[in-house]
């Protein structure tokens, strides 16, 4: 068995497939990743916050440019 753990170079970016190669994720799965990034990025910004029954519905945008972009990018 082979298990493999991929490990993101900056937070914020959304991969369009998981390997190179690999079918690329429709609009809605990507607007989907996209909803759950700015979430993550809310919760890290505000953790004394109650984000339980938070969801994000229209448009969603670009979390690593969003108000300055996310503020713990690691370099490329």
């Amino acid at each position: 068995m082979l298990h493999l753990s991929l490990v993101k170079g900056s937070k914020g970016v959304t991969w369009d497939c998981l390997l190179k190669g690999h079918t690329i994720n429709d609009p809605f799965t990507q607007s989907e990743v996209q909803k759950s990034l700015m979430l993550e990025r809310f919760q890290a910004e505000n953790p004394g916050f109650d984000f339980s029954g938070a969801s994000f519905n229209g448009q969603v945008p670009d979390p690593k440019s969003f108000m300055g972009g996310v503020g713990y990018n690691t370099p490329n």
